[in-house]
C-alpha cells in the first residue's frame, strides 16, 4: 500500500482513538469521580508480556481503568489486549484527564499528568546510547516524574548523568527509585516452568551503533565460523532489534544469515521474544550488551564477552562500569577469535563454579529479585495515594 496511504490511514485512526479516549475520560471524572485512570503506551516493537502481567495485577484493583496505546510497530504486540488503542507517538498530547501515564522505553511527547513514570529496561549500567547522545536522553528522562530502575547499580548511574548535566532551575529531577528488574523474574520464571534442551550458543551482540570500537559486530562471521559445529552446539544468531531498524545495519545482518543458513547447526532468530533462544542457550556470547546478564542471572549459565579492544577499554572511563567490573564473575572475558573455542571448554569444566559465583552476584545486584511485581505495583499505588493527599 502507498506510504501517503498508509499515513492517512494511521493518522484517521488516531484521531478515532484520541476522540474516544478523551470523551471516556471525561465521563467518567464527572459519573465516577474515585477512578483512577492509567495509560500505558508501547512505543515499539518488543517483548511485552513482563508489562502486560503487570497491567493484569494493576487492573484487577477497583475504582482503576487501565488503558493501554500502540502504534504501528507495537500494533501485533499489544492490540488483542482489551482497552488497547492505536495512536501515534507525537499525539499523545492530546490526552486528558489521566491520572497516570506508563511507559517502558522513552517517549518524546508526553501527556499533560503530574505522574509521568518510565520503567528502564536496563538490568546494567551498560551505555544506553553513545556519548554524544547522554545529553540528549537525559534531557528527554527529564520529562518524567518518576523512574523506575531495575537495580542500585542503574538508579546510582542514572542519578550520576542527572549531576553531570546542568538541569534548569524551570525543570525538577524525577524521582528515581529501584523497583526491582520485571523482565528477570519474568523471563526466569517463564524458564524455570519449561525448560528444554541446552544444545545451543547464543551470539548476541549489542547496538552496533552504540560504541563501534568495542562491538563485535564486525568480527561476527569469524565468531560463527569459528565455533560452528564445534562439540556439535547449535549457533543461534540473535542481532540487537536496534540494528534490524537500521537500513545498512540490516544488510549485513541478512548477509550474515545467507553465509550460515544451510548449515542445519545456524539458527537464525529476529522474534520478538527471547525466550526460546534463552532455553536452548548453555552459553551466551556478546560484547556489551545487557542481555548477558538478564541470561545469566535467569539460568545461572555463564557468558563469554568477546571484547577485541580490551586493553583500550580497560584504560577508559567504560572501566569504572559495573557492567565490566562484574564481567569475571558471570564468564570469560575473550579477545581472540581463535581463542574462543578454549574459552567454551573453560566454561564446561567450570560451569557449576560459575553458577555458583552468578547466583552470588544476582543477590548483591538485583535487591528485588523475584520480588519486581510486589515493589512495583507497591510504589505505583503510593504514587496514585499521594496524588488523593495532595
Amino acid at each position: 500500500m502507498n506510504l501517503y496511504i498508509i499515513r492517512i490511514i494511521n493518522f484517521l485512526k488516531t484521531l478515532k482513538s484520541l476522540f474516544f479516549l478523551n470523551f471516556y475520560f471525561f465521563c467518567i471524572k464527572i459519573i465516577r469521580k474515585n477512578y483512577k485512570i492509567i495509560f500505558f503506551y508501547f512505543p515499539i516493537k518488543s517483548y511485552q508480556e513482563n508489562l502486560i502481567e503487570l497491567i493484569k495485577e494493576i487492573s484487577s484493583e477497583k475504582n482503576l481503568k487501565v488503558f493501554l496505546g500502540f502504534n504501528l510497530g507495537s500494533s501485533k504486540e499489544v492490540k488483542h489486549y482489551k482497552n488497547s488503542f492505536f495512536i501515534n507517538l507525537g499525539y499523545l498530547k492530546y490526552l486528558y484527564n489521566l491520572n497516570m501515564f506508563i511507559s517502558s522505553y522513552i517517549v518524546y511527547t508526553l501527556p499533560k499528568t503530574k505522574n509521568k513514570i518510565y520503567i528502564n529496561h536496563d538490568i546494567y549500567d551498560a551505555p544506553m546510547v553513545s556519548k554524544e547522545n547522554e545529553s540528549n536522553l537525559v534531557e528527554s528522562l527529564k520529562k518524567y516524574d518518576f523512574i523506575f530502575m531495575s537495580s542500585d547499580i542503574t538508579l546510582n548511574m542514572l542519578r550520576d548523568k542527572f549531576n553531570q548535566i546542568d538541569l534548569t532551575e524551570t525543570l525538577k529531577k524525577p524521582k528515581i527509585i529501584n523497583a526491582g528488574y520485571l523482565k528477570l523474574d519474568h523471563v526466569h520464571k517463564k524458564i524455570d516452568e519449561n525448560k528444554k534442551l541446552e544444545d545451543s550458543i547464543l551470539i548476541a551482540p549489542t547496538k552496533s551503533s552504540v560504541f563501534l570500537e568495542h562491538d563485535m559486530s564486525q568480527y561476527l562471521e569469524e565468531v560463527i565460523n569459528k565455533i560452528l559445529n564445534y562439540k556439535g552446539y547449535k549457533i543461534i544468531y540473535r542481532p540487537h532489534p536496534g540494528d534490524l531498524k537500521d537500513k545498512t545495519q540490516l544488510e549485513k545482518i541478512l548477509k550474515i544469515n545467507e553465509l550460515f543458513e544451510s548449515n542445519k547447526n545456524f539458527v537464525f532468530d529476529t522474534s520478538t521474544s527471547y525466550l526460546e533462544s534463552y532455553k536452548r542457550a548453555k552459553f551466551m556470547i556478546t560484547d556489551f550488551s545487557g542481555t548477558a546478564y538478564t541470561y545469566a542471572f535467569c539460568k545461572l549459565n555463564p557468558v563469554i564477552f568477546f571484547s577485541k579492544n580490551e586493553k583500550k577499554l580497560l584504560k577508559g572511563n567504560l572501566s569504572k562500569l559495573y557492567y565490566f567490573k562484574d564481567r569475571s564473575q558471570v564468564g570469560i572475558i575473550e579477545n581472540d577469535v581463535n581463542n574462543l573455542n578454549n574459552s567454551i571448554n573453560v566454561l564446561e569444566e567450570n560451569i557449576h563454579d560459575f553458577k555458583a559465583k552468578i547466583k552470588v552476584l544476582r543477590g548483591n545486584r538485583i535487591e528485588h529479585f523475584n520480588n519486581s511485581m510486589q515493589e512495583h505495583l507497591k510504589n505505583l499505588f503510593k504514587i496514585l495515594n499521594n496524588e488523593e493527599k495532595n
